[in-house]
């Protein structure tokens, strides 16, 4: 009967006492820096190692004598999560706007040395340093990224009076957009091009001059990445 009420008492002792020694052994490690806190999370749409094909409808309308539609096709390998490298083409059509139609009506008479737009080829590179979710409306959530581009390659116009003189143009393009995901393979990608010109432009017979300009787009589209 003693033996039967000291064991579970025994027992209850040896937890209590126990407690405290495994508390004594614990090891504090301080505080946690924020650059040693990382957040691990496999992405739902990964782009490393993929490329990606996309086709674009495009407009210039800051130009301050032409409005340009244009249309431009992208490919780009993705290198990693956060780089790619991009080719892209782009081919268009500038028209004369309202201004260059004032000028170069009765009250004025001037036509203004304006060049039209017709077609790009640039190589970029592109860094995507964020991937976020979207809440729409409490409806949807939307994966996307925000991304940078920078690079070369030529441009080529066509000059809008009547001599119709060419220019082919070095061209340094810089830009910033975003890729919304709409399935493991689609995206719609908004974004915002500034292609800087150094066009030299044939005034007269005997006279040139060089011309810095900017050739400003907004750009939509869609792409498909590969498996």
């Amino acid at each position: 009967m003693m033996t039967r009420i000291l064991t579970p008492l025994l027992t209850l002792l040896t937890v209590a006492l126990s407690g405290p020694v495994h508390a004594q052994e614990a090891v504090d490690i301080g505080v946690i820096k924020n650059e040693d806190v990382k957040i691990v999370q496999k992405l739902l749409y990964p782009k490393a190692g993929r490329s990606e094909i996309g086709f674009h409808t495009a407009a210039m309308p800051f130009d301050a004598f032409t409005f340009t539609p244009a249309a431009a096709f992208t490919y780009a390998t993705h290198m990693a999560e956060d780089k790619a490298i991009e080719v892209v083409l782009m081919g268009g059509y500038g028209m004369k706007n309202g201004t260059y139609k004032e000028l170069e009506g009765q009250a004025y008479g001037v036509a203004p040395d304006a060049y039209r737009f017709l077609g790009s080829a640039m190589v970029d590179f592109q860094y995507s340093p964020i991937y976020a979710k979207m809440n729409v409306m409490g409806q949807r959530i939307f994966h996307h990224d925000v991304f940078l581009t920078g690079g070369l390659g030529v441009t080529y116009e066509e000059a809008i009076q009547p001599d119709a003189s060419s220019a082919l143009a070095p061209t340094l393009g810089l830009g910033a957009g975003a890729r919304i995901f709409t399935g493991k393979r689609y995206a719609v990608r908004l974004q915002l091009r500034d292609d800087i010109l150094r066009e030299k432009r044939s005034k007269t017979a005997d006279t040139q001059a060089w011309f810095i300009k900017q050739n400003v787009s907004l750009v939509i589209g869609v792409s498909k990445l590969s498996k």
